[in-house]
């Protein structure tokens, strides 16, 4: 099938979307679009909790400890491929810190919430992924959009000008972890 379809860079092509894999379905934080405010930990236990906005107000969701850890295995696997177990995490007052099988690594508020947000995003968007050589594209059926991920970021704005992890890695890292998308060589 050949799409038109708008490369998140801006320019209008049309791109061949043959043998696409959908994303792994992972549970949505909220089953709307949100916008994270802050990130603590409650209770005795210290359950995390997310505090967020969404278009009808802001609200509040307890995490499991286990969903927690997922999101941030994620998260590191995405920036430090060679992570593989988070032994403990705290959450500070500067921001979240994780112990690894690596080391001690820490992320600040901004960068979780920011996180956190397009997590929920890619859970709740049905994101399509494809190998194309050297570089992995993701389809937005939704947004009609095209968005290439190397190994060194993503071609949409919240890579490129935000700096930040966006849904398209998470999908890229979803696949490529459920072993649903191979190899670049594939």
């Amino acid at each position: 099938m050949i799409v038109p379809a708008q490369i998140s860079a801006g320019a209008s092509v049309n791109y061949c979307l043959e043998n696409l894999v959908q994303t792994p379905q992972i549970p949505a934080l909220v089953p709307a679009n949100i916008q994270v405010e802050r990130i603590q930990a409650v209770g005795v236990g210290k359950i995390p909790q997310i505090v967020y906005k969404t278009a009808k107000g802001r609200c509040s969701t307890l995490l499991s400890k286990r969903q927690f850890l997922t999101i941030w295995q994620c998260w590191l696997q995405i920036r430090h491929p060679q992570i593989e177990k988070i032994e403990s995490w705290e959450i500070k007052a500067s921001g979240l810190q994780f112990t690894t099988n690596r080391g001690l690594f820490g992320l600040t508020f901004s960068e979780a919430k920011a996180f956190l947000s397009r997590y929920n995003r890619a859970a709740i968007e049905p994101l399509s992924v494809k190998c194309n050589g050297s570089d992995t594209v993701v389809w937005n059926p939704l947004h009609q959009t095209i968005s290439q991920v190397s190994e060194t970021g993503c071609s949409c704005a919240d890579s490129l000008y935000r700096n930040t992890i966006c849904k398209h890695q998470i999908a890229v890292h979803l696949c490529r972890n459920q072993g649903i998308l191979g190899d670049r060589a594939s």
